[in-house]
């Protein structure tokens, strides 16, 4: 079978990490020689250097003198578990007289496994792979031969005791690093098989821990082996209610909020089982202890028992409460996941009035906010994580996202044939607020903005240059300067440190769309969307499959997208442009017009405030030369009215949405009411709307051209001439 690779460096620190620190479980391994015990200490200490070096004096010792060592008649060794243990990575010596006992070999375990913990730091993963697996294969032999006999196969090649499993996950762990994720996870397949109850259902091997089906989760995650993956979660959870990780990758793959509910709930149980049964041997064994010192002493030990009998009696009651709303976590996750955003905000802002300075808490609390256009609460929420901890890198590529936004609304870059979300829908969601309209002060502010983003990229990349984030920020500072080929550069460093980043897969399509490649922007928005089905990333696919005149699938995927969100107005709205955009041979009857009106009213009323689905629908009564309908929706939106009777049950939210889009982005609606008055050649109020439009902003590039356009055709010029567009487009390059 042919092995799957990906890149060395593509799998996150934090889900498979490689620097461990080594772990002794010393009931199963033999005592450790005095050498070792240095090694140890020096390994401890993180001299790997020396821990390395003393190591292999110590196998270099063993192996001299196992071969010095005369046969051994009086013990049996069965032939067929004999081995060549003196073989291995420095000197495979003489055949003669290289044969040893299992028993006899067993130490060398120990000092394998710490080389491969040392290789293992260095990042030497192919080498750590071979120490392990010296040693995996003393530790099997040693074990096989002590317990009993094996019933089937996959417990004969399953693991024989907690020294094994342990050694077998650092094995798979530098093995995906080394990239053979497939390879890793067939390994703990095969070594942690999974016994069938009577009732037809499995239950994790005895020495499956914590770490190891967590990590058995995420190969299968790697590998797109989902149902396995949520196998493998559900242990982890069952086995610790505590691990938020599972919770968040059960959520990731689609688990309703019940089910990992009830998982959290039996995993509450068998932890409390699991800590009591703990407790209970320790008091045994105190028991034994004083029971022999009684008979030595004589003391009465009456009162430390009834001590003891409270003190058990406390601990059933506390291991039956969790520590932490676990629970609440819960539904924050899923219904994030879910594509629920108020609700998710709902739940993490309790989370956070419990929490206040949880830097996660508020990376999840901005990115929500971020996606619901609450631009300004989005920005607070960042630089209380950078205030709580300035070394913080994870999601901060969103915050370099954020100020972006901010960066292009300040040059007014809203077009609205075009759309889309990365580059344009922030000026619809509002920005900072000038206190002064001046043209000096405006450029003030988006330098400040512009330096604001590059102090981010600087900060980042000295705090962890190794992970996306920071080269994400990078490509989107040169984004802002409008340096596409540097921005595509460093975008694709980015992939390459970590290929599951999904917003560097979405960051990448947006720059090829906006360079007028959407076949290849396509491809990009499909990766992101593979790993992270949210909104964003149907909106890239559904505009790249229209820029490419691919309709079908652009109505298919808006189809999809709505399954994944029916109470979102983003979703809602792309099926209505790919139905206003698509031929009438692609339709459906020749419907399709009425059927994209009715998809973006049904959006109006889920979301007042969102502007996207007003001028797509004014944009399609444009088109049919229904211009009254055009300007009477225009007028609602700026008004505030446009809103239907399924508006009115609505969150606060979404009407605190409308009224600040409103407020801060007016001048939006006018220069387009503007351009309808201008095809309806009702001039006299065009030119109004215009001049009240840059009234409100100066900066509006929209009204400022279309002003300029309007005062050609006034004047009986053709304002699409390219010979007199000449020398206005050099004075409109600042309203960009």
């Amino acid at each position: 079978m042919s092995s799957f690779k990906v890149h060395p460096n593509t799998t996150n620190n934090s889900i498979i990490p490689s620097n461990m620190m080594v772990q002794y479980d010393t009931s199963d391994r033999p005592p450790r020689t005095p050498l070792q015990q240095q090694a140890t200490t020096l390994f401890q200490s993180h001299q790997f250097l020396s821990c390395e070096k003393i190591c292999l004096f110590e196998l270099s010792q063993m192996k001299r003198q196992l071969l010095a060592q005369p046969p051994n008649s009086t013990k049996k060794t069965t032939p067929s578990r004999k081995k060549n243990y003196l073989g291995g990575l420095i000197g495979g010596g003489n055949n003669n007289n290289t044969t040893t006992s299992i028993e006899e070999a067993i130490s060398m375990a120990t000092t394998y496994e710490l080389l491969g913990d040392c290789a293992n730091r260095a990042e030497r993963f192919t080498c750590a792979v071979e120490y392990y697996r010296q040693a995996v294969t003393l530790v099997h032999d040693y074990h096989y031969n002590k317990s009993p006999r094996r019933t089937t196969r996959s417990e004969d090649h399953g693991v024989t005791s907690s020294w094994e499993a342990s050694l077998r996950v650092k094995e798979c762990q530098a093995l995906s690093q080394t990239g053979s994720i497939i390879e890793a996870a067939s390994i703990l397949e095969r070594c942690f098989p999974r016994p069938r109850l009577r009732d037809g259902t499995t239950t994790t091997n005895e020495f499956a821990t914590l770490q190891s089906v967590m990590l058995h989760g995420h190969l299968y995650m790697l590998s797109n082996r989902a149902s396995d993956a949520i196998v493998q979660y559900r242990f982890a959870l069952a086995k610790n209610p505590y691990a938020i990780e599972a919770v968040e990758q059960l959520a990731v793959l689609g688990c309703a909020d019940a089910v990992i509910l009830e998982l959290v709930e039996e995993g509450v149980k068998n932890f409390a089982r699991e800590r009591i049964d703990v407790v209970k041997k320790q008091k045994k064994k105190k028991s034994n202890d004083a029971m022999m010192m009684m008979m030595q002493t004589g003391n009465d030990k009456d009162d430390e028992r009834d001590e003891n009998q409270e003190a058990d009696a406390e601990e059933n009651n506390d291991s039956n409460e969790l520590l932490i709303p676990v629970k609440d976590y819960v539904l924050a996750v899923t219904s994030l996941h879910r594509n629920q955003l108020h609700a998710s905000h709902q739940h993490f802002s309790k989370l956070n009035d419990l929490f206040p300075d949880h830097p996660y808490i508020l990376i999840q609390l901005a990115h929500i906010q971020q996606e619901l256009g609450q631009i300004l609460g989005s920005e607070q929420s960042y630089k209380r994580v950078r205030a709580i901890d300035p070394t913080w890198v994870e999601g901060m590529d969103k915050y370099a996202h954020l100020l972006f936004q901010l960066r292009m609304s300040r040059k007014n870059a809203f077009l609205l044939q075009q759309g889309g979300f990365l580059q344009y829908q922030y000026s619809c969601h509002g920005g900072r607020e000038n206190s002064n309209n001046s043209m000096d002060n405006n450029n003030m502010g988006t330098c400040d903005v512009e330096l604001e983003l590059g102090q981010l990229c600087a900060d980042l990349l000295d705090a962890e240059d190794k992970r996306p984030e920071p080269w994400v920020c990078l490509s989107l500072y040169h984004l802002a300067r409008e340096d596409h080929e540097k921005s595509i550069a460093f975008v694709d460093k980015a992939i390459s440190l970590d290929q599951q980043h999904a917003f560097a897969h979405y960051l990448r399509g947006s720059i090829l769309l906006s360079s007028h490649r959407p076949e290849h922007a396509v491809v990009s928005f499909f990766r992101a969307n593979d790993l992270q089905r949210d909104i964003p990333s149907y909106e890239g696919l559904v505009e790249s499959y229209l820029a490419a005149k691919k309709f079908k699938e652009a109505i298919c995927t808006a189809k999809e997208a709505i399954s994944q969100a029916p109470r979102d107005a983003r979703a809602t709205t792309l099926v209505g442009l790919a139905l206003a955009q698509a031929p009438p041979n692609q339709q459906g009857a020749g419907e399709g017009k009425d059927r994209a009106k009715r998809a973006l009213k049904k959006a109006m009323e889920i979301d007042p405030g969102a502007p996207r689905p007003l001028f797509a629908l004014v944009d399609i009564y444009a088109s049919e030369g229904n211009f009254e309908m055009c300007v009477k929706l225009l007028q609602d939106g700026m008004n505030g009215t446009g809103a239907t009777k399924e508006s009115s049950r609505t969150s606060s939210t979404a009407s605190s949405h409308t009224n600040t889009w409103v407020k801060e982005h007016g001048d939006i609606i006018q220069a387009k009411l503007a351009e309808i008055y201008t095809l309806d050649e009702r001039y006299d109020s065009a030119l109004e709307c215009y001049h009240t439009a840059i009234s409100m902003n100066p900066h509006n590039g929209l009204a400022v051209q279309g002003l300029e356009r309007l005062e050609k055709i006034m004047r009986g010029i053709d304002p699409d001439d390219d010979e007199m567009q000449e020398e206005p487009s050099m004075d409109g390059e600042e309203y960009y």
